[in-house]
């Protein structure tokens, strides 16, 4: 397991300001057919099918925003659903906005000022959107045919969009997108971008289509090295042809941390999709030959996505839909959210393989990918719309726990809570526990007086040792008791938080 390896302008016509009514939220979920104790129960965040793609983000104080294509629960078209339970509901946010449409790209940046920034296009332009303000800026290209925006450690924004047109440009800024700087023109004939800024030494890396085949999809795709030199500046390095233009691939992504890049596409047509990957331990000056990062024999592997999470261990999370191509419906033995990760140092050993999804994906033409949100520290959550008898909805999982006994000889003989570990801490700490049979396992967090302040576990889990890394960032200085339930048994434990 993970942490055993060790774990518009104002919008002309669109008005902005909608109370959105609340939504309903379901119960009863499903066990995880992974059977593991590294993701918990699926969490339902909309009780609808998007219209279209799907982007989040995580702010520092840990609340969750994910911004939807949605024209059913509300009388919007663009809606951002909300947690600060770390998933467990989800409401939605006051302001959104009304053109009940499709926007076909969106991504979401949260900065240092707390203000959480949505990017979407509409038509051939881009929009930057505070979702806090609900201040609304156009960008000035009114020819645009993809974008990607990232931000550095400086807070500092970077957008580089692909015009209809075939241009790739960049641009900078040091006030949050409100106006640019360190324009430039990076390639005169390319097709689709997506970038990163890696978290640990603000190199900017971009993967796009050297734009030189008929069909898009079997162009060759380049890797581009930025570095930031000043706040809103970035300076050009190295350019790196990855592929040829002879395969047919679909998507591209990148990522990058501890001089470690992972470069990863998809190859194939339907029916033989599989996801390779190609990696960098010297910060992009050579990469790996290609190796297959996803992909086997019947199925098609494919809507990938890719985050960093960790602090001093970064790990590459990664999932992706595996497709078993069955004829009929789907289920989930067919259709499967899957998750693996690899770690900083040895990029192309991947660990945890997981079925993240209770609730099977699907194939759309409405684009709408599962995505990774990074919630801090080394946990990751992740978005999806799953189906079952009722209809497609979008749902939400997340890494909880580390399974530290994983076989028949270990399991244990009897139900055991164990003190944390360090105690007093500020503001993590473990926490171990041990299932002699399987069950439903409760553990609360509770205050001086007796009130509930966080649920950490509430899932059914098999006989194991199990650790559960509690982050009490957002409680204040004193003393708290967790308690644990599982078949009769009942715990409690306290421990001491010192900031």
């Amino acid at each position: 397991m993970r942490k055993v390896f060790i774990t518009l302008l104002v919008m002309l016509f669109v008005p902005l300001f909608l109370y959105s009514q609340e939504l309903q939220v379901g119960t009863g979920l499903q066990p995880n057919p992974s059977g593991g104790g590294d993701w918990g129960a699926n969490a339902l965040i909309l009780n609808f099918e998007p219209i279209g793609p799907m982007a989040g983000v995580s702010t520092p104080n840990g609340t969750i925003y994910i911004a939807i294509n949605d024209t059913l629960s509300t009388t919007s078209g663009l809606i951002i659903r909300k947690s600060t339970d770390q998933g467990n509901t989800w409401t939605t946010h006051p302001n959104s906005i009304t053109n009940r449409i499709n926007f076909p790209r969106l991504k979401m940046l949260a900065m240092s000022n707390d203000s959480v920034l949505c990017w979407f296009t509409y038509g051939t332009q881009v929009y930057r959107w505070n979702i806090m303000t609900n201040a609304m800026k156009a960008f000035d290209s009114l020819n645009v045919n993809d974008f990607d925006v990232v931000k550095s450690s400086t807070n500092s924004v970077y957008l580089w969009i692909t015009t209809e047109s075939g241009g790739l440009r960049r641009w900078g800024s040091t006030d949050f997108g409100m106006t640019w700087q360190n324009t430039g023109y990076v390639a005169s004939l390319s097709k689709n971008v997506r970038m990163n800024m890696s978290v640990t030494s603000d190199t900017l890396f971009a993967v796009y289509r050297g734009y030189l085949n008929p069909v898009p999809e079997r162009s060759m795709l380049r890797v581009a090295k930025y570095r930031e030199t000043a706040p809103g500046t970035i300076g050009s390095i190295s350019f790196t042809t990855m592929t040829d233009s002879l395969a047919f691939r679909n998507e591209f992504d990148v990522i990058a941390a501890n001089s470690n890049v992972w470069f990863y596409y998809t190859e194939g047509y339907s029916g033989a999709i599989d996801i390779k990957c190609m990696t960098s331990t010297d910060n992009g000056v050579t990469y790996s030959a290609p190796f297959l990062a996803a992909g086997n024999p019947n199925t098609d592997e494919y809507y990938f996505n890719i985050g960093i999470s960790g602090t001093t261990t970064k790990y590459c999370d990664f999932i992706y839909y595996s497709d078993s191509l069955q004829s009929g419906g789907a289920t989930n033995l067919t259709d499967k959210l899957m998750y693996k990760y690899a770690v900083a140092g040895t990029p192309q050993t991947f660990y945890g393989l997981s079925q993240i999804s209770q609730y099977y994906p699907n194939w759309s033409t409405r684009n709408y990918k599962p995505i990774i949100i990074e919630v801090g520290g080394a946990d990751v959550g992740t978005a999806w719309v799953g189906g079952s008898g009722a209809g497609r909805k979008v749902y939400w999982n997340r890494f909880l726990l580390t399974k530290t006994g994983n076989n028949e000889s270990q399991t244990p003989a009897s139900y055991k809570l164990s003190q944390n570990y360090p105690n007093p801490f500020n503001p993590t700490t473990n926490i171990n526990f041990s299932i002699s049979k399987a069950g439903l396992v409760s553990i609360k967090v509770f205050d001086i007086l007796g009130r509930e302040v966080s649920t950490l576990v509430s899932q059914e889990m098999n006989p194991g040792n199990y650790n559960y890394k509690f982050d009490a960032k957002n409680l204040s200085s004193g003393v708290y008791f967790y308690k644990m339930e599982v078949n009769g048994f009942s715990d409690v434990k306290r421990m001491s938080v010192i900031k």
